[in-house]
């Protein structure tokens, strides 16, 4: 059994207790910090690769995944060959011509990001000492109580 095989499976299980959350790939968030919450739906793996499918018909493919990690605010696979991460353009039809993708490939001492993202310039800064996939809960913070 490879890693994308027992992550899937691990996953699997998880699901339904995998709370939605913001994404980040090695330090790079998509959109703005905790802007977007996506809920994981499903999962696939086949060969060393684990798909991760989303409630808006978003993809997320992993390529040698290695390192899941779980808890109540965060759900992280430490290192990867590289992730790429599929959406339409929220708000519009889905056809063809309004699906995105955010490709990152790991080299030996970067992350290579491209993106056919033409509605905005995301920065492409990444860190590949961070995990290669995260999905992030929103924090929840004391009320405080003003009277």
């Amino acid at each position: 059994m490879n890693e994308a095989e027992k992550i899937y499976n691990n996953v699997r299980e998880a699901l339904p207790d995998i709370k939605p959350g913001s994404l980040r790939f090695w330090g790079l968030w998509f959109g703005r910090p905790y802007d977007n919450i996506h809920r994981m739906v499903s999962a696939e793996h086949d060969s060393g690769l684990l798909r991760l499918r989303f409630d808006r018909d978003e993809l997320l493919t992993i390529w040698s995944p290695a390192g899941l990690e779980w808890n109540n605010s965060e759900f992280q696979i430490k290192d990867a060959e590289r992730v790429l991460w599929e959406w339409y353009y929220y708000g519009r039809p889905k056809l063809d011509a309004n699906r995105f993708f955010l490709d990152l490939v790991k080299m030996p001492e970067s992350i290579v990001a491209t993106t056919s993202a033409n509605q905005y310039a995301p920065p492409m800064k990444t860190n590949p000492s961070l995990p290669a996939a995260e999905l992030l809960t929103v924090p929840t913070f004391p009320r405080i109580n003003a009277s």
